[in-house]
């Protein structure tokens, strides 16, 4: 597993609950989408506007939940991937977060891809 990426992501599920919206500005790209999808085929994408409005609505922080890393995968064209299962608010899903990698860092989330198993 590449420790970096695995930290880069953990980084980047903390800073939502924490509603760091700068931390979360600098690292997703500008075509970044959030694409949830449930086990009955229902598919939802999340432009980034939407995202950060999500991240800058009043609202209590939240907490991070309980985070297993299953994977990750890298590419030699600067593109990497985390698989990631999550426990939120008793609520399981697994999630792919799609990196890119500029001079030897993972440096922009381009996707989260989240499929919610309850």
């Amino acid at each position: 597993m590449d420790q970096s990426l695995v930290d880069r992501t953990l980084d980047y599920l903390s800073a939502g609950p924490a509603r760091d919206v700068a931390a979360l500005d600098a690292v997703c790209a500008p075509g970044f989408e959030s694409i949830r999808c449930d086990r009955a085929g229902r598919v939802v994408t999340v432009s980034r506007a939407e995202f950060m409005a999500r991240v800058r609505a009043p609202r209590a922080q939240g907490q991070v939940g309980d985070i297993s890393v299953l994977a990750t995968s890298e590419d030699d064209g600067g593109q990497g991937a985390v698989i990631v299962r999550r426990v939120q608010g008793g609520v399981p899903v697994l999630c792919t977060f799609a990196w890119r990698r500029e001079e030897g860092k993972w440096t922009t989330l381009l996707r989260e891809f989240t499929l919610v198993l309850d």
